[in-house]
Formats: C-alpha cells, sequence, structure tokens
C-alpha cells in the first residue's frame, strides 16, 4: 500500500473567507432547528463495527457526534436517513448561500488548489490501469458540480456522471444543462468512481461502498477523499476543531476505521492510503490560545518561530499518516 507527501500553499481563508464563513455557518444553525428535527432523525450506531456504546460523545450546532469505543470513530446519532439527507441540501438556505455566494468567491482558488490536484493524482493512477481514451467516470453524493467542470479538461472525451447528487442543478445552470443527473447506474460500466468527501457525508458509507462496487467495472478504481478522526488536527483539538459540521459530517472515521469499513466489504483491494492535508498545523496554531493543550506544541509552532520546524513536523504527519485529510485509491 503506498502512500504520498504533497506540499501545498493552501490557506483556510483562501476557501472559507470569514465573513462569509460566519453567515454560513448561522444559516446552517437555522436549518438544522427547521429541517432536521430531533422527532426525524435516527439513533445509529458505529458505521464500522456496529457498537453502540461510545467512549464519549459533544454536541455541534445542537447535533450529537459519538466517539465510538474501538476505533474511534466519530459519527452523528441520531443522524437523517438519505431521504432527509437530500432534502436538507435541496432546500438549505446554508447550501444556497455556499453554491450562490461562497463558490463565487472562492472557485478560482479551490479549482488551483483542491479539484485540479486530486482530478490529476486520479488521472495519474488510470493512466497505469487503463488505455481507454473515452472513460466512463462518476462522481457519487456530489455536492457541488466544480469537479465535473474541471474534469472536462482533463478528460476531454469522458462521460462524466454524478451520481445521487446533493444540490440543485437549477442552481447551476447551463455549467451542468448537459450533464445526465443518475440516482442509479447499471452494473459493471464504470472505469472510475469519485467519492470526493462522500463516505463523511452519508449515513450508510458500508452501503456506498457496495453500490460503487457493483457499478465498477472489475479492476476498475475508486477515488477516496476524507476527514479523518486519527488526525493531529482532530486529536489535539477534540470537540474544538471545525471539521465536527453536521450534517456534512456525519462520520468521520480513524485510520484504522476507514482501513476496517474498506476491508470488511470484501470488494477492495487498497492500493495507497495518504494523509496529504496541509491544513492540521496551521488550524492547530490558530486555536492555540483558545484552548488547554500540551505546552510543547505553543513551544514547537510560537516560540521556536521555525518555519522549516513546522515544516519538518508537516512532512512527518504526513509520512506517518496521521493528517487529518485523507486519500485513498481503491482497486475493484
Amino acid at each position: 500500500m503506498e502512500h504520498a507527501v504533497i506540499q501545498s500553499d493552501l490557506k483556510k481563508q483562501e476557501i472559507n473567507p470569514q465573513p462569509s464563513l460566519e453567515k454560513y455557518l448561522a444559516l446552517l444553525n437555522k436549518d438544522i432547528k427547521k429541517i432536521l428535527t430531533s422527532e426525524s432523525l435516527q439513533t445509529a450506531s458505529c458505521p464500522v463495527t456496529g457498537e453502540r456504546e461510545a467512549r464519549e460523545s459533544f454536541r455541534k450546532m445542537n447535533m450529537q457526534y459519538e466517539v465510538s469505543q474501538f476505533f474511534g470513530n466519530i459519527y452523528l446519532s441520531p443522524r437523517p436517513a438519505m431521504d432527509l439527507l437530500k432534502k436538507f441540501y435541496l432546500e438549505s438556505e446554508a447550501r444556497k448561500f455556499w453554491l450562490t455566494e461562497i463558490w463565487p468567491q472562492t472557485k478560482d482558488v479551490r479549482e488551483k488548489k483542491i479539484i485540479l490536484p486530486q482530478l490529476e493524482w486520479s488521472q495519474g493512477i488510470i493512466s497505469q490501469y487503463f488505455n481507454e481514451k473515452k472513460p466512463i467516470l462518476a462522481e457519487f453524493l456530489p455536492i457541488h458540480w466544480g469537479y465535473y467542470l474541471i474534469a472536462r479538461n482533463v478528460w476531454p472525451k469522458a462521460e462524466y456522471l454524478l451520481i445521487d447528487s446533493l444540490f440543485d442543478p437549477e442552481i447551476a445552470g447551463k455549467d451542468v444543462s448537459a450533464l445526465d443527473l443518475k440516482d442509479n447506474i447499471k452494473s459493471n460500466t464504470l472505469d472510475a468512481v469519485f467519492l470526493f468527501e462522500a463516505l463523511d457525508r452519508s449515513p450508510d458509507p458500508s452501503g456506498v461502498l457496495k453500490k460503487v462496487a457493483n457499478a465498477l467495472k472489475p479492476g476498475g478504481l475508486c477515488f477516496i477523499t476524507c476527514l479523518l478522526s486519527s488526525g493531529f488536527e482532530v486529536q489535539v483539538l477534540g470537540p474544538e476543531s471545525e471539521v465536527f459540521s453536521p450534517p456534512e459530517r456525519i462520520n468521520i472515521l480513524s485510520f484504522e476505521g476507514m482501513n476496517a469499513l474498506i476491508k470488511q466489504s470484501n470488494l477492495f483491494e487498497i492500493l495507497e492510503f495518504s494523509t496529504p492535508g496541509v491544513l492540521d498545523i496551521p488550524n492547530v496554531i490558530n486555536q492555540l490560545d483558545q484552548l488547554n493543550v500540551p505546552a510543547f506544541f505553543h513551544y514547537i509552532f510560537k516560540q521556536r518561530q521555525d518555519m522549516e520546524l513546522i515544516n519538518s513536523f508537516q512532512n512527518f504527519l504526513q509520512q506517518n499518516l496521521l493528517g487529518t485529510f485523507g486519500r485513498l485509491v481503491l482497486k475493484k
């Protein structure tokens, strides 16, 4: 199983401008109270082991996260079922604000520093396994159309499908007017599937993997990006980490939990598991003075004032799979 170390100058404020982010979160709070009422939610167990007893729990935006005993997976319980989740994404004022305000503000940076690098990573691996000049690709549970737009340039002859999309195509307008949005896909038809944080937002990640495996041709590839509860930021900041944003973050599995989820499906071989995130350290530094974290981190991140040290620590996290952002390549 391979893993990669990357360099990026991505900064959080470039993709989440503070005034817009604050408005988004305020709208999100209102949407949760309006749409995700307590009586509409379902109690859940750990999405990997099925265990119901949690080691601890905490609340975000009046929704509860549980931390599983065995792998330290973090998951919403109670949570919305898929139908309610789709309703939320289509009716949420916060999501409309994100698509019509935050996306246009941050589109160029997201395309340059997030979307294009991820698709080029995927393209490099796909080219190693397929000589297909017109691959059939699909993105499952997308919450915007950004990857689709860039994919048309990366694979100009490919067919690129959006499966179970979680956005209103009328907002996208002409950008996706030619796209055939689907809820289902025939068996053994896809060359590659993209799950860009889709397992994080799915009420049933195991079911998503089964659906993907059924849709892929034998030897087909699945590309996953996700957040990891075993990552440095979550381990240091705990519930104060801003990665906990319901209902988009329904599951934040640990490194061990994600491995177990894939292996217990018995459907895929893991070709790559990397944690090439670059925001762990900046996010921790941003909250150092507000939280009771070990003095050691104050020393290495602030007192030493040594960028080589910080960069070395960032490389250490990536090399040892300790980042909060993960990416995987699976082969059916």
